[in-house]
């Protein structure tokens, strides 16, 4: 498996994806607020569930992803 980086300041903390992020991040994409400008709608808890998982498979199979 490819390293993620960690990229840490003073003020921010950067890490790849875990499980455990997935019940904010399903808060996240079902906020219409955050999704206004960013593709419209909230999403469903298995559209988040689909995003997370495509978030760590980018880093998994080709190295390199959010």
């Amino acid at each position: 498996m490819p390293k993620i980086p960690v990229l840490e300041t003073a003020r921010l903390f950067l890490r790849g994806h875990e499980i455990g992020d997935f019940e904010n991040t399903a808060a996240m994409w079902a906020d219409p607020q955050v999704t206004r400008h960013i593709g419209g709608r909230a999403f469903s808890r298995e559209e988040s569930w689909a995003r997370l998982l495509r978030y760590v498979g980018h880093w998994q199979m080709l190295g390199y992803g959010f």
